[in-house]
This record gives C-alpha cells, structure tokens and sequence, in this order.
C-alpha cells in the first residue's frame, strides 16, 4: 500500500496538474511542444542511458523476457482488431488504430520513471524490451496496416522505409542502445558526465506527467465513447491480466513479472493520437480512449503495484 501512495499516485497527480493547467489556460500549446522536446530528447534519454549502462545488459539475451511481452501484444492487438469489425463495422485503418490502443503503453512518459523508481535501476531492462517492442514492432504492424488500406504509393517498401527512419531518429531507442553496448563492454560513464546526465534524467518524470496532463486537457473528451470504453476495458484489464498469465507460465523472476505487468497496466500512449492524427483516420476517439484510459489508470495501476509491489 506504501508503494501505492508514495509512488503511483504522486505520479497521476502530476498528469492531472497539467490537465489543471491545460484547463485553464496557463500553458500555452508552444511550451508544450517545448517541455515535451525536452523530455523525449533530452531528459529520457538521459536517464536510460545511465539506468541502461549500470544495468546488467546480459539478462537481456533471456528470449523468455521478450516472448512474455511479445505474444500477449500480438495476440490482443489481432483479436480487438477482428472484434472491432465485428462491433462497430469500422474500416482497416480504424480497426488499426483501435487494435493499437489496446495494447499499446504510455511505456516512455510514464512506465519508465515510474518502474525505476518504484522497482529501482533493475527494473530498467525488462522496461526497456517493452519500450523497444511498442516503439519498433507494433507501430510498424499498425502503420503497414494503414497504409496498405488508404492505399498510399510505395507500399510496403515505403512502409519499411518510414518506420526505420522513425527507428534511427528516436532518442529513446539510441540511448537504449547506446545504453546496451556501453554495459556490455562493461565501460562506465566518466564521473562528472554521469553526474551530468543523471540530473538532466531526473527531470523526465515531473515534466514528462505534467506535458501529458496539459495536451490531455486540449483533446476532445466524449467523441465514441462507446468504442473508447470497450478498448480502455481491454488495455487496463486484460492486457495486465494476458501479460501476467504468459509471464508466469515462462517462469519469469518476480522483478520481471512486476514489470511487465506495471507496464501493461498502464494508459494509452499518445503515440497513438499522433498516429491517428498523422492519418488523418479515428483521430476523436483515439484522443477520448487516451483521456479515459489515464483517468481510469489511476485506479488500476495502483491496484497493480499493489498487487505486485505491496509495500
């Protein structure tokens, strides 16, 4: 219960600041823009970096760590993609973003700051394979899909081309790497540049949360809501409850249980409402099932820490 008041609750109260802010005015949208450059380019990277390299990178060769993520995702991505067609008749690209949704984490914003601190540096590695899994792979399966649907010149080469681009631009994934390859050759950060680097890290959470919670407070609230409270029941509820099951049944280390669990208890990603608007395609009700699903994360990933982290 420890865990819960003084860990993932701070955490919503940050977002729902922001949202305060955003609600009434305070934060023009351009510093948004700003504060969240800063978190995704500076700031988390930064703190992976240090995580990531003081981390024992070997454990990350257990495949076991990513099949216990992996399946569930793509599991629950194809069966909310086939039973949004059979619900609510929506096309391909819909039907992408819908399936994207539900199983896709604010793992950057919000489940890597908050696992570090409430698991400690440990955690790091497991939060990591999630992160590079949803940013790489399940991004990559839904913009093939879109694309593929509206039809747009290039295919499936120009898909590939964009998403690798995307890869080898994303700060998150570079530090990760670069993270990796420092622990694996067992280098270490020179004193005074890790010094450095873990104060720029410990600004990712608090502005992070506070971004989040401002760009919510610009986004329409009640738009499909029917569609949006099914896919929020399958993203705070099942994808947990799937993610624990093949965890357990792999035999996975309780520290990497709590983890993967944490992280798939979490709301909605924004990358989901970037890709949408990108689209042009259920921009609305993507923006809803974000609002809700973070609303609502309050309560189920609190019941998750306490579940997995207890005191």
């Amino acid at each position: 219960m420890q865990a819960v008041i003084s860990i993932a609750l701070p955490f919503f109260a940050l977002i729902f600041t922001g949202y305060g802010a955003g609600r009434a005015g305070l934060v023009p949208q351009a510093a948004v823009s700003g504060l969240s450059v800063f978190v995704f380019y500076f700031a988390l990277p930064a703190l992976l970096l240090t995580s990531i390299s003081e981390a024992p990178v070997r454990e990350l060769a257990d495949v076991r760590l990513l099949v216990a993520w992996l399946i569930p995702s793509l599991v629950l991505f194809a069966v909310v993609y086939l039973a949004c067609w059979r619900l609510f008749a929506t096309s391909r690209s819909e039907r992408a973003v819908q399936a994207l949704a539900a199983t896709f984490s604010n793992v950057g914003f919000v489940g890597l700051p908050l696992v570090v601190l409430a698991l400690g540096a440990e955690a790091v590695l497991p939060a990591i394979v999630v992160v590079l899994v949803d940013m790489v792979l399940m991004i990559a399966i839904a913009t093939a899909l879109i694309e593929l649907d509206q039809g747009r010149s290039g295919g499936l080469r120009q898909v590939l081309r964009t998403i690798g681009s995307g890869v080898i631009r994303n700060a998150v994934i570079v530090a990760s790497v670069v993270g990796v390859l420092l622990g694996a050759a067992e280098l270490r950060i020179p004193g005074p540049a890790f010094s450095y680097l873990e104060l720029l890290g410990g600004a990712a959470a608090p502005a992070a949360l506070f971004a989040l919670g401002v760009t919510l407070a610009s986004r329409p609230l009640s738009e499909g809501l029917g569609q949006a409270g099914f896919i929020v029941a399958i993203k705070l509820v099942l994808h947990p409850l799937v993610v624990w099951l093949v965890a357990g049944l792999l035999g996975l280390p309780p520290l990497w249980v709590a983890v993967l669990v944490i992280q798939a208890s979490l709301p909605i990603a924004a990358n989901v409402y970037v890709l949408a608007q990108r689209y042009q395609t259920y921009v609305g009700p993507a923006s809803s099932a974000i609002f809700w699903s973070t609303a609502v994360s309050v309560l189920t990933v609190s019941l998750v820490m306490l579940l997995v982290v207890g005191d």
